[in-house]
C-alpha cells in the first residue's frame, strides 16, 4: 500500500473525470490537500476532502464511508432484511430481495443500496440493467456487488480516518 498526495492540477482533472463517470456534482472538494492510496496496481482511493472514491480498473464509485450528502446524489434501492447478511458478504443483489427503487439509473451506472428499516447505506453496486426492466423483472441480478459494509475496503478507509 502506497500513500501520496496529489496536485491541485491532478485534483482537478481527478474530479472532473469522476463527474463524468458518475453523473453527479460536488462542489464541497478542496482541490489541496488530497491524497491517493494506492492498493494494488488496479486499484486506487481517492480521499477528496468529504469525498472518497475508489477506482478498481476503470470503474469509479464512491465509498460508503463518504457523507451522507454525497452518497444521496445516486439512485437508490432498498433491500429487505433476508438480504442484508448476504449482501455484507459479497453476494449479488437479487430482484426478489428489493423492495423499492428510488432515482433512474440504466445498465452499468452507479447505485447505492440501502437497508430498508432505517435507510443505511450497506452496498455500493453496478446495475446489470436499467431500472424499468429491474422493475419488470422478478427474479435473477440486479446489481453487481462493488463495495459493501465490512469488506476489505471498508476497513481500510476506517483505519485511513482514525
Amino acid at each position: 500500500m502506497r500513500e501520496f498526495h496529489i496536485s491541485k492540477k491532478d485534483a482537478k482533472k481527478l474530479i472532473l473525470e469522476i463527474k463524468k463517470q458518475l453523473k453527479i456534482q460536488f462542489n464541497e472538494v478542496k482541490e489541496k490537500g488530497n491524497k491517493v492510496v494506492e492498493l494494488e496496481k488496479n486499484v486506487q482511493i481517492f480521499l477528496l476532502d468529504k469525498v472518497i472514491i475508489i477506482k478498481k480498473d476503470e470503474t469509479v464509485f464512491p465509498a460508503l464511508i463518504c457523507d451522507e450528502k454525497f452518497l444521496n446524489q445516486f439512485p437508490y434501492v432498498k433491500v429487505d432484511k433476508e438480504a442484508i447478511s448476504h449482501i455484507c458478504k459479497g453476494a449479488k443483489v437479487m430482484r426478489p430481495g428489493i423492495v423499492c427503487f428510488e432515482g433512474e439509473f440504466e445498465k452499468g451506472d452507479i447505485v447505492c443500496i440501502k437497508e430498508a428499516d432505517h435507510s443505511k447505506f450497506i452496498m455500493i453496486g453496478k446495475a446489470l440493467m436499467g431500472k424499468i426492466d429491474a422493475e419488470k423483472s422478478s427474479k435473477g441480478v440486479i446489481f453487481n456487488n462493488l463495495h459493501y459494509v465490512g469488506d476489505r475496503y471498508w476497513k481500510i478507509l476506517k483505519d485511513l480516518k482514525t
